[in-house]
Parts: structure tokens; sequence; C-alpha cells
């Protein structure tokens, strides 16, 4: 709960930038206005107001003179000449840093763009902090669904009859279909709102009055892109335009284009009193204005105020649900969803526009935080590793009077200066990926465009700031805790150093990421290989799925088997396994008991099509059910949980489905009709033939390409208004499981950068570590040591931390995707140990690469000139 107090920060903001003989009376006069803004416009605005008022304080007059520090612009310039100095000097180390910390920062750059567009939507309305949206939550017959981003369409009537000082804008959804203007036709889709559409929503009407353009029944506003393609040079005000299906309207206006960061995208808006006329003539459901119909209306709301806020919420917790007569039959609670919270925003149903969940953005979040701490771990292990040389640099600073803060500052402002330099590698590669990253993502290009605007290049400057001081952070705190006694006995430094396990943990830590995303790209691969080449109980053969959109079933068939290559064609509701079904309730005529079941609508053929056995009972014969449904068949599955004692004891059996008694005619083997997700439930399978909405055609073509373009001609002939939507049915399913590959390619590119990123922290210290032992090694060669012992010895080292990480990643990484993420795949691949120890391998033989290139170099050293040179 909100209280009425200052703003902390700011407060001890101001305590920490004003002047001492003026601040405290600054504060009090502040702390007055804040409270006499909380009895007059209320806490939240009060807050605003103060926030506003510390910041515009902060100017010369008001500002405190700096006191003097250890930081004086002399010393800066000669902490960037010491940095510049020190990557000159150590290029091989510079290189790996600003190497791994700007590919690591490119994936942290592309999720804060992500980011930073997401919070731009809808804030560009005006009053975007006082416009809700009504959000519902339904109970139906105990059965609660998701959360809808709809209400019903009275809802706002009613509210606004008992809270007058708000106002109302309702908006309808399901406005799509073939357009036909100006001679022209071309798909649009659009909405349906009130006149009161443009009271407080901010979009530009161009043309017409925002207060009678959408005030009587068909007519309509257009976009101004939508209007340029229809009717090009002639004023589209006053034309009509017809859409299918639906009628004729009358345009009344032209709009400005919706921002690309709206919720609310439209082609056209028609008016919403077109909704009882398209009821009475059967074109939408007529009970589309009950208050059970939740899925088709949006009631926003504009609250000027707190307290009415406050009143809209308790209507809608107490009065709203009084609405419903039957609560145990159907019953809804509401809520508010603010403007500027619906994108990104919680998973809703019926949602308009883009949609964008909480989930995705913090796991690239976290993702891109673990590969930017990766590249972090680089730079604290290879300073670390230097330290020994440092160290006699800081013991003659520190008897030369340097203090610790100036320790401290020297190396964050070389992790700094690093941080900055990778930041130029970084947004380059920025530039490059973004493309990539917005079509690897679904639907991201409608949500983001990853511009690289001023704004964010400040954010970009921020992070790389932050990254900066968190790398430099523990060499830094190193650094300033070294005596300058300890710094220069460099001799114990070293062992002191030798026995340090933090540069160990780090490569571990490394290294364990890059084991998880390997083996995240195996098994994701194998579980899309699995779900292309999965089993469902039914052919897919050489079959080309055809929209039929809203054709006669009949004469697409006759005109289409003129062609000798098609070889059969029969008719579905919906294609199989790719995700789609429908539900229907079912009464048991036996115990009259109901269930809600699903419904697949197929013709007489379609079972020996598509290869699905009757294993009892017979399958529809040609014309049955034509003029009223008597027959039915069902899988096993309904058998099973209608309680009959086998397959032949259902036959014969009768349902009430749709309040209509039929037969049960036959039992089909179950097979996967819905998708890999979902288990087999119970299915009724009917033969309506006004269902049909998917023509499956047999093609026995040797010229793919060929019959696909006869076919087409021959479709441009049944129906000139639709294009010809078909796709072959293995593409359909590769096409539904797309996300695995999508998955696939995220964790590869992922893994890919943590590898990298994990082998060139390897290398650095590899390099360091052979460097540092070249005496030792020179020794040991001079009294007989091979070079294969030679390398052995200096490479078990990393070999162990190497076989750490395996053991703690692949553990984690295997109950990640068994437990959780393939846990809700009914059909999945169950992992296996050879898909992990081709992991293990490939990461084994790439970092034990890594080592082996620097110390077989040093095992091959002449000992004669090693020990010279020591």
């Amino acid at each position: 709960m909100m209280t009425n107090k200052t703003p902390k920060l700011l407060s001890n903001l101001l305590l920490w930038f004003g002047r001492t003989d003026l601040v405290e009376e600054l504060l009090g006069d502040l702390e007055e206005s804040f409270h006499q803004n909380c009895e007059n416009h209320g806490a939240r605005r009060a807050r605003w107001r103060f926030r506003l008022e510390v910041i515009k304080l902060f100017r010369p007059s008001v500002i405190r003179k700096p006191r003097p520090t250890s930081l004086s612009l002399a010393l800066f310039n000669n902490y960037l000449t010491i940095s510049f100095r020190n990557l000159k000097r150590h290029s091989l180390f510079s290189f790996i840093n600003i190497i791994s910390l700007s590919i690591a920062m490119s994936s942290g750059l592309l999720v804060i763009g992500m980011i930073t567009d997401l919070l731009k939507f809808d804030e560009f309305h005006e009053h975007k902090d006082e416009v809700y949206r009504v959000v519902s939550d339904a109970t139906f017959e105990g059965r609660t669904d998701k959360i809808q981003a709809t209400s019903p369409f009275a809802l706002g009537d009613e509210l606004t009859r008992d809270i007058p000082e708000i106002e109302l804008t309702k908006l309808g959804r399901r406005l799509a279909g073939l357009v036909e203007a100006n001679n022209k036709s071309l798909d649009g889709k659009g909405i349906y709102a009130d006149e009161h559409f443009f009271d407080f929503l901010t979009f530009e009407l161009l043309k017409g009055n925002p207060s009678e353009a959408l005030k009587n029944p068909f007519t309509m506003v257009i976009s101004e892109s939508f209007a340029n393609k229809v009717f090009e040079e002639l004023d589209p005000v006053g034309q009509t335009l017809s859409i299918e299906h639906v009628g004729d309207f009358i345009i009344t206006g032209l709009a400005a284009d919706p921002p690309q960061f709206s919720h609310i995208q439209f082609d056209f808006i028609a008016s919403i009193t077109t909704t009882p006329l398209l009821a009475t003539k059967g074109l939408i459901r007529s009970s589309h204005d009950a208050w059970e119909n939740l899925d088709m209306y949006y009631n926003y709301l504009y609250i000027p105020d707190n307290e009415q806020k406050q009143a809209v919420l308790d209507w809608l917790t107490t009065k709203g649900p009084t609405f419903y007569k039957d609560p145990t039959y159907f019953s809804a609670t509401f809520d508010l969803q603010k403007l500027n919270e619906i994108v990104p925003g919680p998973n809703m149903s019926d949602s308009i526009g883009p949609k964008m969940l909480y989930l995705p953005i913090i796991i690239l979040s976290v993702i891109a935080s673990a590969i930017l701490l990766s590249a972090i771990f680089n730079y604290t292990n290879l300073s670390m590793a230097r330290s020994l040389r440092r160290a006699r640099e800081v013991g003659i600073r520190k008897l030369n009077g340097a203090k610790r803060g100036s320790i401290l500052a020297q190396f964050a402002i070389e992790a700094c200066v690093f941080s900055l330099l990778s930041l130029v590698l970084g947004v380059m590669l920025f530039l490059v990926l973004r493309g990539y990253f917005i079509r690897l993502l679904p639907r991201a290009e409608e949500m983001v465009n990853l511009n690289l605007t001023p704004e964010l290049f400040g954010y970009f400057f921020i992070y790389a700031w932050v990254a900066g001081l968190i790398a430099g952070i523990g060499p830094a705190l190193f650094f300033a805790r070294l005596t300058s006694l300890n710094a220069l006995r460099s001799g114990k430094m070293l062992k002191s150093l030798s026995r340090i396990n933090l540069r160990k943990i780090l490569i571990a830590a490394q290294f364990t990421l890059s084991i998880i995303f390997i083996l995240a790209v195996v098994i994701t691969n194998k579980q899309y290989t699995y779900s292309l080449n999965m089993d469902m109980g039914f052919t897919r053969g050489n079959t080309l799925n055809i929209h039929l959109q809203e054709n006669d079933p009949e004469l697409v068939k006759t005109e289409l088997l003129k062609h000798p290559e098609v070889s059969d064609i029969t008719f579905s509701s919906f294609t199989l396994g790719i995700g789609q079904w429908y539900s229907v309730k079912v009464v048991d005529q036996r115990n009259m008991d109901t269930l809600w079941v699903h419904h697949l609508s197929i013709d007489h053929s379609y079972l020996d099509q598509k290869e699905i056995p009757i294993i009892a009972g017979r399958g529809f014969r040609e014309a049955e059910n034509r003029n009223l449904e008597m027959t039915v068949m069902v899988n096993e599955t309904l058998v099973q949980n209608f309680g009959f004692a086998n397959a032949s004891a259902a036959i014969g059996q009768r349902i009430d489905l749709s309040g209509q008694s039929v037969e049960i005619i036959g039992v089909v083997k179950d097979f996967i009709y819905a998708n890999l997700e979902e288990t087999i439930k119970s299915l009724v399978i009917r033969n309506q033939r006004d269902h049909f909405q998917v023509a499956s055609v047999a093609l026995n073509s040797k010229d793919i390409i060929a019959t696909i373009q006869n076919l087409e001609k021959t479709w441009e002939q049944i129906d000139d208004k639709h294009q010809f939507d078909a796709r072959f049915y293995d593409d359909q399913v590769e096409g539904y499981y797309q996300y695995l590959t999508d998955f696939m390619k995220i964790f590869g590119y992922i893994g890919f950068l943590a590898v990298t990123i994990s082998c060139l922290g390897l290398l650095g210290i590899a390099v360091y570590s052979t460097e540092t032992r070249m005496k030792e090694i020179g020794v040991r060669k001079t009294f007989g040591a091979s070079e294969f012992s030679l390398v052995l010895l200096l490479s078990k080292g990393f070999f162990k931390i190497v076989c750490w990480a395996i053991v703690i990643g692949t553990p984690l990484c295997y109950l990640l995707f068994d437990r959780v993420i393939l846990e809700e795949n009914v059909y999945r691949h169950y992992i296996s140990f050879g898909e992990i120890g081709i992991s293990i391998l490939f990461l084994l033989s790439i970092s034990l690469l890594t080592v082996f290139s620097q110390t077989w170099s040093a095992a091959r050293r002449n000992p004669a000139l090693v020990l010279r040179d020591e």
C-alpha cells in the first residue's frame, strides 16, 4: 500500500548535491508542497511533482561546490595514459578482453534495444497514465479459462451510468476479410469502435468529424496507407468500401496510420453500431452482446484521478459479477489493465494487436547477463593472472603516497576503457545482427525495429560503463588491499596467487554455461527431428492441403480431379496434427452425463486416404448425413471415457450432439489429431459438409512445380477473389514446429558466444601460465622430460577444471530439459547418453585444443634458450 511520504531517493539526491546553507530550507519547502499536493491531487501526482521539483533544483545556484578529491583531471589523464599503455603492452590479453566483451555486449545490446522498443508501446497517448482496459476472468461450469483481454459489451455502459465522471470507448474485434472498392480487391484487417474512439485515445483523424465519423451503422474510418492502396489519388471520404461477408460501408473519415508502437492496429475502423445489425442478419452471433460473451468486445476507460479509479475497481469487484444470475453455470470477475502495460504484459487470450509476455524478456535478459558475466570473468581472470607484474607498479605507487581510493580508481577506469572500446565493436555487431535477431523472434518485426537512436545509444553507453565497473571491481579491490611491502615481494606474491581458487572457479563457471548451451542445442535438435518423424497414427504422404475459403467442396473436387496428377481429394474441418481442434458438448443418453469432447468433420473417404484404421463398426457412406446429422464415429479414448465395455459395445449407442440425437456407427483407432503437446482426448468424428475447411489433395506427379501451377490456374477459375492458399502437409508440420528450430538457433547462437568467450579466456590463462613456467619447463627438459609429459603437466590443471564444469553443467541441463522444458510434451524425445557424450566430447575437444596450442609450443622450446632468457 502506498503511503504519503516523499520519495526517499530524490530527497537523498537533493541532500547530496544541494548547498549546505540552502538544502534544509529547500527540502522543507518541497515537503510542505508535497503534502499539500497529496490532499489536492493524490499521492501519485504529488510524488511526480516532488521529483520534478528536485530535478529543477539541479542548477548552478543550488549545487554545492565540489570537494577536492584525489581524482583530479590530471590524475584522470594519468590513469587514462596508463590504461592505454597497458593495453598496448599486453596486446594479446587486451585483444582477448576486448573481443570477449564486445561479443558478449552485442547480445546485451540486442536485448536492451528490444526492451527499449517494447517500453515505447502506447507511450504516444496523451492520457496513457489515465486510460485502462477492462479485463475478465471467467468460470464456465467450474472450468476457469485464461484471463481475457475482452469484457462484456454492456459492461462499460453500466459502469459509466453509475460513475459518470469517467469516459468510455468500446472496441470490437473479428473484422477482417476481402475488401473491394474502387475496382480493387485486397485483404484488410480492422476493428469496430464507437464514436468516442478519438476522445481520449491519441489517434489522429486527418479528415472527417471525430465525434460523428463512427456514429452511424455501416460507416467507417480508414487508415491513410490503406486508402492509398485502394483509392490512390481519390479522396476516400464519401466512397463505399465492401467487406466480404460483412457488408458495404460509407467512408466517413481518414485516420493517420497507427504508430508502430501501438497495440491497436487497423486498416479500417467500422462503427460498432453495425454489430447489432450484423447479428440480426445472422452474420455474427445473436448473443454477441450477452454478458456471457467475453471474446469479442473491449471496454477502454479514461479515469482522470485515483479516487475514481478506486470507485471503478470497487464497482468491478462488487457489482460486475452480479449481472450473472447463475454463477454456478457462468460467472466472471473483472479488473483494470493500464494502457501502457498491455505490451509487454501478462498472457491473456483474445488480445488485440501484437503480444509480448514478460517471460521471454526475462529469459533473454538472463541469458544476455550470463554471457556478459562470462566475458567479465575473462577480464577478472586475466587481470588477476597479470597481477605479478602489475603488483610492482602498485607497490611503487603506494610508496610514493598513492592511497587506496586512487588505486581503486585507476583499475576501475582501466576496466571502463576496455569496456568502452568493446562497446564500439559491440555496436558494430549489433548493427549486423539486429535483422537476424528480429527474424528469429516470433512476430518481432511487428514490435521492434532496433533503430540506433540517441536515446538507445545513451543506454548502451551506460550499459558499457556498468559492465566496465563490474569487470574492474574484482582486480581493483585486489590491488587496493595490497600493502606496498607485499606488492614489491613478487616471489611471495606469486606463491600466494597460485593458491587462489577464484580463477579456477571463474573458468569452471564459463565452461558450465558452455556445456549447458551445447547440450541445449543437441537436445532441441533431437526433439525437432522427433516431432517431424513421429508416427501420429495417420499418413501425410504427398498431400497438398488447400484452404477452401468457403468454396463449394463438390465444385473444388470436380474441377481439381480433372488433372491426371490428382489421385484423390478428401475434406475435413481442420488439418490434423498442427495444433487445431474444436470442442463440443456431448450428452450420454444412457445416464445423461455431459462431457466436453473434441470434434472433427470429414467426408466419407477421409479415413481411407489417411489410412486411419476402423476397429469396430463402419465408416461414413457417401451423402450420409447430407440433410440431417444422424450418425457419428468416435475414437478409442471416447469409448473408454464413456465407460463402454469395448469398441464393439459402443456401436449403436446414442449421444446428444448440439441438441441432436445421433448414433455411433464406428470406432477408429486413436490418432494424434491435435499436436504432440496434448494427450489424445475423446473425439467425435462427424460428417458435416458445411464444416469443411480443408481439401486434402493426394498428388501423383513427377513435376510438382508444374502441377501446382496448373492447380492454381484451376483455382482462379473456381474463385477469382481469393488467392490459392495451399501447402504440402509435411511443410505445414515443419512450420508448426518451427519454434523448435528458432529455439535451436537461439541456443546455438548463445552457445557459440559462450564457447568462444570461454575458449578465449582459457587461451589467455594458458598463455600466461606457460609464460610464467618457462624456467620450470627448461629445467625439466634438461633433465630428460619428454615433450608429451610436459604437455600433460601443463594441461592437466585445465583439463580438471573443464571436467568439473561438465560434472556441474550436464546434470543441470539434463534436469532443466527433462523435468521442465520437455515435461509438458506428452510425446517427446528422451535424452540419451549418446547425446550427452557427444556434447561432452565436443567441449573437451575444443577446450583441450585451445590449451594444447600453447602447451605444445612451450614444450617444444629449446631449453638452452629458455634458461638463458630466464
